[in-house]
């Protein structure tokens, strides 16, 4: 997707919730933060669940 169309999704986001870009940038990074660290934990834990071999 190219930064123009990009753009212009996100100015249609921020008039639907009212919200200034910078303000919804800072919530989709923040978002996208938090689902990678769940991401990883989850890829932790999976491989801490398996079974070790000797």
């Amino acid at each position: 997707m190219s930064p123009d169309a990009i753009y212009d999704r996100l100015e249609q986001w921020v008039k639907q919730e009212g919200r200034s870009t910078s303000n919804l940038a800072a919530f989709l990074l923040e978002r996208a933060l938090v689902d990678r660290e769940e991401k990883i934990l989850k890829q932790q834990s999976a491989s801490d669940e398996k079974p070790r071999q000797h």
